[in-house]
């Protein structure tokens, strides 16, 4: 009885106290089950399906990535088999033309049928000036025309005329091509000039050494050696239009050594066969694109009246014809070239413009 009158006592106290909450006794030290249960439950249920998420998100992009990697190398694959057979197909077709061709034109001539065999060589010059030295024939044939029998001097000018155009057509193109790798000059003159301009040069140019020659370090751009060209008109053949020339190239540092030759130069000479070998992988070529002779009795008004117009043109070696064997230390500077070319290329804009 006593114990339980003490109790009643104290329940009786914590109900008279205020601020006191009542609750129910919890031992002491022990944390609530609620949070617990919800980090069970997070371990259960949440964490697998991010596991699964990032599983079939990862492996949607892996597959994608390797399918788009696969399908670019096919592509790059098939691209480079489509340019072997297109270079195998045109080879065929170059090889059976040109063994046609040469073989009507050197083999099965027919006297008389000079129409026919101007035509051969012009398929020849069109198709294999890069890859063979036409010039023999087109100076051969030049020689037999005005030999020919059964032409009229009418139809020998006028096939003359067809040789010279195709020949013409050739060489500017190959200038125009090796220009845009080097550097060229022209000069345009008359017969009657060669005794006035004696020991002068007709073609001058001091080119800048970096513009022609790979740079190997920074320090090569800035660099103030030079190449100096000339070109001197010596003597002119009018019968056979050709002339004689003088070229001088001088590096002004000095440890090159200078080039100075005379050579004829014809209307059927083609720069990227017939050239002269410089230092640093360079090459260089005087040609004749022009030779207009006036057909006029007087020998003096005839030379005052007849021009021709030249060129001199410098290229690296990497740009001369394939028939034509480039050094070692040539192909390692026109590489060197190239870099450099790529290196100063403007980068492309988003829009795929130059900035």
């Amino acid at each position: 009885m006593a114990e339980r009158n003490v109790e009643a006592n104290e329940l009786s106290e914590r109900a008279a106290t205020p601020g006191v909450e009542r609750r129910p006794d919890t031992p002491a030290g022990k944390p609530a089950k609620n949070s617990g249960n919800a980090l069970e439950w997070a371990k259960v249920f949440v964490l697998p399906v991010i596991t699964l998420l990032i599983t079939v998100v990862g492996g949607h992009f892996l597959t994608s990535w390797l399918k788009e990697r696969e399908a670019s190398e096919n592509n790059a694959r098939l691209y480079a088999q489509l340019l072997i057979q297109r270079e195998q197909s045109d080879a065929q077709v170059r090889k059976d033309m040109f063994q046609v061709v040469i073989t009507r034109f050197l083999i099965e001539q027919k006297q008389g049928d000079w129409n026919n065999k101007i035509l051969q060589l012009e398929l020849l010059a069109n198709n294999f000036n890069q890859t063979l030295d036409l010039a023999p024939l087109f100076k051969d044939t030049a020689r037999q025309l005005p030999q020919a029998i059964g032409l009229t001097k009418q139809q020998v000018a006028d096939m003359q005329r067809r040789l010279d155009v195709t020949a013409s057509n050739l060489i500017f193109k190959q200038v125009n091509a090796l220009a845009r790798r080097g550097y060229s000059s022209s000069a345009f003159r008359s017969v009657a000039d060669v005794s006035e301009a004696t020991g002068k040069a007709w073609i001058e140019a001091v080119v800048p050494k970096h513009k022609l020659v790979p740079p190997i370090d920074g320090a090569t751009k800035n660099s103030k050696d030079t190449i100096h060209f000339a070109v001197e008109v010596l003597n002119v053949r009018v019968d056979l239009r050709e002339v004689e020339v003088r070229l001088r190239v001088e590096f002004s540092d000095g440890d090159e050594e200078k080039v100075d030759r005379n050579f004829w130069v014809g209307l059927y000479d083609f720069p990227m066969l017939d050239n002269t070998q410089l230092s640093h992988g360079l090459r260089t070529s005087v040609v004749l694109t022009e030779f207009f002779v006036a057909d006029i009795p007087n020998e003096a008004e005839r030379a005052a009246n007849t021009f021709f117009k030249m060129h001199l043109v410098v290229f690296p070696s990497g740009s001369a014809s394939y028939k034509e064997r480039q050094d070692y230390d040539d192909i390692l500077r026109d590489m060197l070239r190239q870099r450099d070319e790529i290196a100063a290329t403007p980068p492309s804009s988003p829009s795929g413009g130059l900035k």
